[in-house]
């Protein structure tokens, strides 16, 4: 009896690490074209906006699959995981809400975020690694999208292990210093204000922060259509016709058998 409880206690371990260790991995779509060209497809992890012609973007089964899943009205945001690009040259990305589907990225806009902010002001972002003080240990610490974003999200600090690493360093028009973290529990690719990281907007920008790029999701346009055919995935004939090779060499095989333990009897 004690040997099966000292089992089953190396088993609960085994399964709370493993829990621990997978809370951080990279979560794949579930879906069929993703698991087999999953080698062929890029990790973007960001949110994008819809903006098709005619007002909307049409999801379907998979980037080879004209099949229709749902359809999204334009302005409506999405997260996507993970693009593909097709023979053609035509960029898809995946999306996961109510209803899994595939979608040219033609058709969205990304949402304003650290990506985006890095390209227009990476001139200015200097190279300089450092650890938020220690004295914000037990402190509930404000994390930015971008600096002077409107959209933050606060830790408390006293949950974890270590405190947080930066990477790089930007100061706004308002001189406030800001350090970029890539990675902390979770929280991927933020912005910290190592001059106040406990002040929210309201305390960092009383009168309202600099100009910086900002989400644009009011002012989503349709692309005209002007007689363009809308991007619609192509089949793919090279695995039809592997596709109806397979069946006819099964229908054949089959026949054969048949013939044999016809003779047989």
């Amino acid at each position: 009896m004690k040997k099966w409880i000292g089992f089953l206690g190396m088993v609960f371990c085994f399964l709370l690490c493993a829990i621990s260790v997978r809370a951080d991995v990279i979560w794949e779509p579930m879906d069929s074209f993703y698991e087999k060209h999953s080698s062929e497809c890029t990790y973007v992890n960001r949110q994008y906006i819809a903006n098709g012609p005619d007002g909307v973007v049409i999801l379907y089964e998979s980037p080879e699959s004209a099949k229709v899943i749902t359809t999204w009205e334009n302005g409506r945001r999405a997260y996507i995981s993970f693009t593909y690009e097709d023979a053609q040259g035509i960029v898809w990305g995946i999306a996961e809400d109510e209803k899994t589907g595939w979608m040219p990225m033609d058709y969205m806009k990304v949402v304003y975020d650290s990506i985006s902010f890095a390209e227009d002001y990476g001139d200015q972002i200097v190279s300089e690694n450092g650890t938020l003080d220690e004295q914000y240990r037990n402190e509930s610490v404000y994390f930015w999208k971008y600096p002077g974003a409107e959209s933050y999200s606060s830790m408390n600090l006293q949950d974890w292990e270590y405190l947080p690493d930066y990477s790089g360093l930007y100061t706004d028009e308002a001189g406030h210093r800001w350090g970029y973290i890539g990675y902390y529990y979770g929280s991927r690719s933020v912005w910290v204000c190592l001059d106040a990281p406990t002040a929210d907007y309201a305390a960092l920008y009383p009168d309202g922060a600099p100009k910086i790029g900002k989400e644009d999701d009011t002012q989503t346009q349709s692309p005209e259509s002007s007689g363009t055919e809308r991007i619609a995935p192509q089949t793919n004939h090279m695995s039809v016709m592997i596709v109806v090779v397979l069946v006819a060499l099964v229908v054949a095989a089959t026949a054969v058998l048949l013939v044999f333990l016809k003779k047989r009897r």
